[in-house]
């Protein structure tokens, strides 16, 4: 077992948890009947040239089907507001779906990058394909299949020293429950960011995933958190030492988690967060949590509560100006139908 949670320190329930003043929005509201979609979920956030994008999945019909497609809203006073619903048009054709994925700002332009399928979750097709802002007549446009092999984006691209970006997914190999879904990531082709290649995570043989995962990077060494796909309701956990070529066996850790998306990054202060469901006594996603280590440690030991209520909250952050933004599903009904959130976390609270 790896142990990512300082033992040394005390591990709340979610009744202990200390609850953070974020200053809350709602991003995108549920409203089917004004809008019809029923399904919302995905968010991911980014800020360009002033104006910040917060993009998600949408479907009229039923989640992860072909009707599936990305829409988006945007903020010009810094998440305070937001505009109507924009409709992506990122589906190439009908019955071609295209789901939430990842931002990314690279040589003053603005990328996302985002799963294609056919079927119900990719059954007869899934492949990454990359679009591009055009701020001529703002509007994103396709820039061509970035990789093949079923990988599904789920978190920012980080800019590794060795030049090359490296982006965590899953390895989506046919439905939800299939037992070779893997986490996986993608490692951009030095500044070519719209060629990847992928690498899927090896895992430990009684473990099971779906596969979302997340990563942080300190030089050659990528950590990466991982959902865990059964009752153990821990975080998964694997390491690479040489830039994500190569990486440890994945393996349950000590941190409890519920299998849900994770997203983690490192504060400009220096220490590593991690945004999931955790807690000493976790077993439901009802609850929005971040993890913080200590600068210059690479254990947490300290968790805070973002929000309650979030069912299947599927977080995404950015930093910006000694704050953390943080986007997420938020719902009390269930079945991921979802209003867009936006939390805001003056950094100097996230103590260790």
């Amino acid at each position: 077992m790896y142990q990512v949670w300082n033992e040394k320190a005390y591990l709340p329930q979610i009744s202990e948890l200390k609850r953070l003043e974020v200053g809350g929005t709602t991003i995108k509201p549920f409203e089917p009947e004004k809008d019809g979609y029923v399904f919302m979920h995905g968010v991911a956030l980014v800020k360009f040239k002033g104006r910040m994008y917060c993009a998600w999945a949408h479907n009229r019909v039923e989640e992860n089907s072909d009707d599936e497609e990305v829409n988006y809203a945007v903020s010009d006073d810094d998440g305070k507001t937001w505009s109507k619903c924009i409709q992506g048009n990122f589906n190439p054709e009908d019955g071609v779906a295209v789901s939430h994925g990842a931002f990314l700002v690279h040589d003053e332009k603005l990328y996302f990058f985002a799963p294609q399928f056919k079927g119900q979750l990719g059954a007869e097709m899934m492949k990454s394909c990359a679009y591009v802002f055009d701020e001529s007549v703002e509007k994103f446009v396709y820039a061509g299949v970035c990789l093949e092999d079923r990988f599904w984006p789920m978190c920012e691209p980080v800019l590794m020293e060795n030049g090359n970006y490296i982006m965590p997914g899953i390895y989506v190999a046919s439905d939800y429950m299939s037992p070779d879904n893997a986490a996986a990531v993608a490692i951009s082709r030095g500044s070519d960011v719209l060629h990847w290649d992928m690498v899927k995570i090896g895992r430990a043989e009684d473990v099971r995933v779906w596969g979302e995962c997340t990563v942080v990077v300190d030089g050659s060494f990528c950590k990466l958190y991982c959902r865990e796909h059964s009752v153990k309701n821990k975080a998964l956990y694997a390491e690479s030492l040489d830039f994500g070529k190569t990486w440890s066996e994945m393996n349950l850790s000590n941190l409890p988690m519920i299998g849900s998306k994770p997203y983690a990054g490192t504060l400009s202060k220096g220490q590593n967060y991690l945004i999931c469901s955790c807690a000493a006594d976790i077993h439901e996603r009802d609850i929005l949590t971040i993890a913080v280590t200590k600068k210059g440690e690479d254990k947490f030991s300290k968790i805070y509560c973002i929000d309650e209520g979030a069912y299947v909250s599927y977080p995404y952050a950015i930093e910006l100006d000694g704050k953390l933004y943080v986007a997420y599903s938020w719902s009390l009904e269930g079945l991921n139908r979802n209003k867009a959130k936006l939390a805001v976390i003056d950094i100097k609270e996230l103590e260790a």
